[in-house]
């Protein structure tokens, strides 16, 4: 019951306009590291791996609790419902200018169906009904990447699973 009252109100802090995203820009691949070290013991739990691949120099626009936030929920999401043996992959990349941070598994996927409605608040399809979670960690994700200037997509993985790509705007790339 608290972790969906820290996410509500985190959500309405969000979505009040107040400066709490970006103010600035961080390298990724520290906050990425610091993300999936504390995760790792959740995926291995769950039979996931996770593997980073980030340029020590590419950085987003967003603080550092921020970023935080964003890869945690998407490595939290791929350790829920990716499945045992799956792979998660968190990458940061430059494309035609733009921050890229794209977290792909190549679990058991998401159906088209639901495809649309994954950044929507409390929507959890039907595997995701069974399992422990607020419902809103996506729609949280899609708030951050929005407030810092940038958009998020969520598509299906070649082969399966599922690819969640955010972009942020071309002026934040150093």
């Amino acid at each position: 019951m608290s972790e969906l009252v820290n996410d509500v109100l985190f959500l309405s802090e969000l979505e009040s306009g107040r400066a709490v995203v970006s103010l600035g820009s961080i390298r990724a691949r520290s906050v990425i590291q610091q993300v999936v070290t504390g995760l790792a013991p959740s995926a291995e739990r769950a039979g996931l791996e996770l593997e980073v691949d980030c340029p020590a120099s590419l950085e987003l626009p967003l603080r550092q609790r921020m970023l935080g936030v964003v890869v945690e929920n998407l490595v939290a999401n791929a350790i829920r419902y990716a499945g045992v043996g799956a792979t998660c992959s968190i990458k940061c990349a430059a494309d035609a200018g733009r921050g890229m941070l794209i977290v792909s598994d190549n679990g058991l996927g998401v159906p088209d169906a639901d495809l649309p409605r994954l950044f929507e608040r409390f929507y959890r399809g039907d595997r995701g009904r069974s399992t422990r979670g607020t419902g809103l960690g996506l729609a949280i994700v899609k708030h951050v990447v929005a407030a810092a200037g940038g958009t998020v997509d969520a598509s299906r993985t070649a082969g399966g699973g599922l690819t969640v790509t955010c972009s942020f705007p071309a002026r934040t790339v150093v």
